[in-house]
């Protein structure tokens, strides 16, 4: 067995113990929530300002994500 194919049987046991004992990812939630949002602000920005849109982005689903951790 190759590494990769290691690296990815490990990661998808991981996945299945998570989904297994009800955890929350929250590096995923992270990302996702940055991604729907992402667009609402660049389209908020001039061009030039664009690239600061994703640092905003995480941001903004942190804080999210911080609330969310409150109410689990």
């Amino acid at each position: 067995m190759t590494k990769i194919e290691m690296q990815y049987m490990e990661a998808v046991i991981e996945m299945n113990r998570r989904q297994r004992n009800r955890e929350i990812d929250w590096e995923q939630r992270r990302y996702e929530i940055a991604r729907e949002i992402y667009p609402s602000i660049v389209a908020q920005t001039t061009v030039e300002n664009a690239t600061s849109a994703a640092p905003v982005a995480i941001f903004l689903a942190q804080v999210l994500i911080n609330e969310l951790k409150k109410v689990e």
